[in-house]
């Protein structure tokens, strides 16, 4: 017979993370005791651990069978289902468990995460409250009842439900974090930034943390913090490591240095972020310095054209003796107030010019109207990102009223939304997204242009430097460079139409039409 101390031994096994030692121990004590319940949940367990779901089910339910008694056969059977996607079954499970042991909190929990998977948030409340009833203040349970009541639209609640979770474990990252994100996402960008910062300082190796409260700060227009924590921000941690790795260790330098200099400007961001910050390069040619570029090629021959550069790179692994960011060039400033720098500014070619004034004078009468209605990359993707989409049909059933003739700059643009933006439109949607390809030609449709309706992106840049207006579409929290409210001072000529806060975009396309 097995002793006790042969099943604790497994069960020791299961909480060091060794699911195969403990599988191995629990079914040999199995085979000795075919009717021992608790070597079947060991069993089960470890095979939950290591995936082997069907197996795990199979066990635990035979556990469950030996000893109905037993509470927590139910509730890994409640965890295995609904690992499996078999949602009621899993709920049927965890409800067993609590009649069998009616103070066992993880049940209610399991069970309210379970209904906040399947936006059941009023449910997922009650559950979740069911825990603080049994454990008051579990930071994980203030948590999610806060989330849950805020998707039930009762924010006042989720509000002074965030509070008490902080005021009763104000160390709790995640809680800063989402009611950082809940501040932000209602417009309180001062507690969002505040949130933020204390959640960064507590986990310094959370890369998304700086970013949002970099965002935060910079909507705030207090520049020196939010620079400190744009500085941090991932790209710039892994330039520094290869650098350091190069014996090239990285430092933002005084901006005295770069006099005389020779300064590589090392694009670690996106096309259109690199196209933004180097506004501030002309502000260095005026101190002396000669600038050599290291980014992406496509952007050579475009800035070629602006005079500033000595030299182009297409790696940052040959940038000169003294590297900055691009992202770090407003850093170099200091606290300086950036919104009166002007962006770059680049003339088409003006054969892409000829040639796409052709196509498009052939394509149909002015005014000639671009829309670009997605851009970004998903939250679920990279958590600070920035991802924005409109609405196809919304967007092209306002640009009806404007008349002309439309093309789509989509990149990439499903054959469902061409369709869906031209029944909308009410005539044919010219799908110009293979324009997307090179950068000249970007520049040269921007300049031509009646009207570019858009959300954010590099398109956008590429048509300010071109010296063409639009009409941008910013969802709610706006993205910083266009500010709170009003139109952007570092865009001058753009229309800002603003999201409503609570996602609603008709007041916008009605500024469009």
């Amino acid at each position: 017979m097995a002793t006790p101390a042969a099943i604790g031994e497994a069960f020791r096994r299961l909480q060091a993370g060794d699911a195969a030692g403990a599988l191995e121990l629990a079914r040999r004590i199995a085979a000795e005791e075919p009717r021992n319940a608790r070597a079947r949940l060991a069993i089960g367990i470890a095979l939950r651990m290591a995936g082997r779901l069907d197996e795990a089910a199979e066990a635990l339910d035979e556990a469950e069978r030996l000893d109905p008694r037993d509470h927590a056969p139910a509730y890994e059977i409640g965890l295995v289902r609904q690992l499996k996607g078999e949602a009621e079954v899993a709920l049927a499970a965890y409800d067993r468990a609590l009649r069998a042991r009616p103070e066992f909190f993880a049940a209610h929990f399991s069970a309210g995460l379970l209904h906040a998977e399947r936006r059941e948030w009023d449910r997922a409340g009650e559950r979740f409250r069911a825990v603080l009833a049994l454990r008051p203040n579990m930071p994980e349970a203030l948590l999610h009842l806060a989330v849950a009541l805020e998707r039930q639209g009762r924010e006042d609640e989720a509000e002074a439900t965030f509070v008490h979770a902080l005021a009763a474990n104000p160390h709790h990252v995640p809680t800063l974090r989402i009611f950082g994100q809940s501040s932000a996402a209602h417009g309180n960008f001062r507690r969002a930034a505040s949130l933020f910062t204390e959640a960064a300082r507590l986990d310094p190796h959370d890369v998304a943390l700086p970013m949002f409260a970099a965002q935060a700060e910079l909507l705030l227009g207090r520049w020196e913090p939010a620079w400190a924590a744009y500085s941090r921000r991932a790209p710039r941690r892994a330039f520094e490591q290869a650098a350091a790795r190069r014996g090239r260790p990285y430092a933002v330098p005084p901006i005295g240095a770069v006099e005389d200099a020779r300064v590589t400007l090392v694009a670690e961001q996106g096309l259109g972020d690199t196209l933004f910050f180097l506004r501030w390069a002309p502000r260095l040619r005026e101190r002396g310095a000669f600038l050599s570029f290291a980014g992406d090629a496509r952007l050579h021959p475009l800035l070629g054209r602006t005079g500033l550069f000595e030299s182009f790179a297409a790696d940052e692994a040959e940038s000169g003796p003294m590297p900055i960011l691009v992202g770090d060039l407003p850093a170099l400033f200091g606290g300086e107030d950036p919104t009166g720098v002007a962006t770059l500014a680049i003339a088409p070619k003006p054969e892409r010019l000829a040639a796409w004034r052709a196509r498009m004078q052939a394509a149909g009468p002015r005014p000639w109207i671009g829309a670009f209605w997605r851009a970004g990359t998903p939250g679920h993707v990279v958590a600070h990102a920035l991802s924005k989409e409109l609405p196809v049909a919304s967007l092209f059933a306002a640009l009806s009223r404007v008349g002309g003739t439309t093309f789509a700059l989509q990149r990439d643009p499903g054959a469902d939304e061409l369709d869906a933006a031209a029944k909308a439109l009410g005539t044919a949607v010219h799908d110009l997204s293979s324009a997307n390809a090179d950068l000249e030609d970007v520049l040269a449709i921007a300049a031509l242009l009646d009207r570019h309706v858009s959300v954010s992106n590099t398109n956008l840049h590429l048509a300010a430097a071109a010296g063409a207006g639009a009409d941008v579409l910013v969802p709610f929290p706006p993205e910083w460079r266009w500010r709170q409210e009003g139109d952007s001072p570092w865009f001058p000529g753009f229309r800002v139409h603003r999201q409503a806060r609570g996602g609603d975009w008709s007041a916008a396309l009605r500024g469009v039409a």
